[in-house]
């Protein structure tokens, strides 16, 4: 995407996010990173899946609150899927820790 065009399509992610965030039931989470990124791009709408795959990763935790709150009620992430977040970190670490490890994971899905 060209440069000129990035902050204009910032103002559109800004109010786009997930389409229509129906959370996973708890018998169908990921509990892996590879595993959720599938489900997270197949919600993601056209010009968010435009948007995201444009900016550069380091840009991802700006968009924590609207698309990482969308990414953790998908997965189940605040609601109990411990198995997804220790997946994601290596470890025990914060729920947005590993929100934004899944959404760098779908960042680089959309690179290829």
């Amino acid at each position: 995407m060209p440069k000129h065009l990035l902050p204009l399509s910032l103002i559109f992610f800004s109010t786009v996010a997930l389409a229509d965030v129906k959370p996973l039931p708890a018998s169908q989470w990921p509990t892996t990173v590879a595993q959720a990124v599938p489900h997270v791009i197949a919600t993601l709408t056209p010009t968010t899946r435009y948007v995201v795959a444009g900016m550069p990763k380091e840009n991802l935790s700006l968009y924590q609150g609207e698309l990482g709150g969308d990414v953790r009620q998908l997965l189940g992430l605040d609601n109990g899927n411990k198995a997804l977040v220790l997946a994601a970190c290596g470890g025990v670490c914060a729920v947005e820790d590993a929100t934004l490890r899944v959404m760098e994971a779908v960042w680089e899905a959309l690179q290829k």
